[in-house]
């Protein structure tokens, strides 16, 4: 094995295990570590990309990074998301705009030495980027604020059309059972009164005796 090669593989990039993104953005840090007898030159242009899945090979988005001048070289789009890279804190710091919850996946950075030669390529051991569902979308929270104002103004209305409703069909309710009770009540008193004519004695007749005629009263 050639030098060269030998210092390829003892190359390593490596991220952190998990990264939460909010509002659609997250950032990744990759970590290049090199050996201590490495004779490499100072990179001075990369490009930085980030791979989907543990072993995909599509890339999400990639950016190019000048080292000399500290700034992004460029930025590739890849449909609604974008990202841009910078350095910090000993690492290639890479920023990942417009994700959604649906892109909640594996990613890996592949870091690509441009310049000076010779071209080198390394990969990352890949970082869980968890996308929270955004609660602050400005769009979704007037939608879900409209249609709850419709719906607390759909049932106004409904409680504005059965009040005044209640009141007399209660009162209605009220008059009816009145009146079926004392409908009951003549209906008892009738009958108290034909059990009264029922019972009552009936009188004897009264007949008179004048010599052997017998007169009635």
């Amino acid at each position: 094995m050639t030098p060269l090669l030998w210092l390829i593989k003892a190359l390593e990039v490596t991220q952190p295990y998990r990264v939460d993104s909010t509002d659609g953005t997250a950032q990744v840090q990759c970590y290049i570590h090199l050996p201590p007898s490495h004779q490499l030159p100072e990179p001075e242009e990369l490009r930085v990309s980030l791979l989907k899945g543990l072993h995909g090979s599509q890339v999400l988005c990639w950016s190019t990074l000048n080292l000399t001048e500290q700034a992004a070289a460029g930025v590739e789009k890849e449909g609604q998301v974008q990202c841009s890279t910078r350095v910090t804190d000993g690492a290639v710091e890479l920023s990942v705009f417009g994700l959604r919850a649906t892109d909640t996946d594996l990613y890996r950075c592949q870091i690509e030495v441009l310049f000076p030669p010779p071209y080198l390529r390394l990969r990352g051991n890949g970082t869980l980027v968890h996308v929270r569902e955004s609660s602050d979308c400005p769009l979704r929270d007037a939608q879900r604020q409209a249609a709850h104002k419709a719906d607390e103004d759909e049932e106004d209305q409904r409680d504005e059309r059965t009040a005044p409703l209640s009141v007399p069909v209660v009162v209605l309710v009220i008059l009816v059972i009145f009146a079926l009770l004392f409908i009951i009540y003549l209906q008892v008193l009738h009958c108290k009164d034909v059990r009264r004519e029922m019972v009552r004695p009936v009188p004897e007749p009264c007949v008179h005796y004048k010599g052997d005629a017998a007169f009635s009263c």
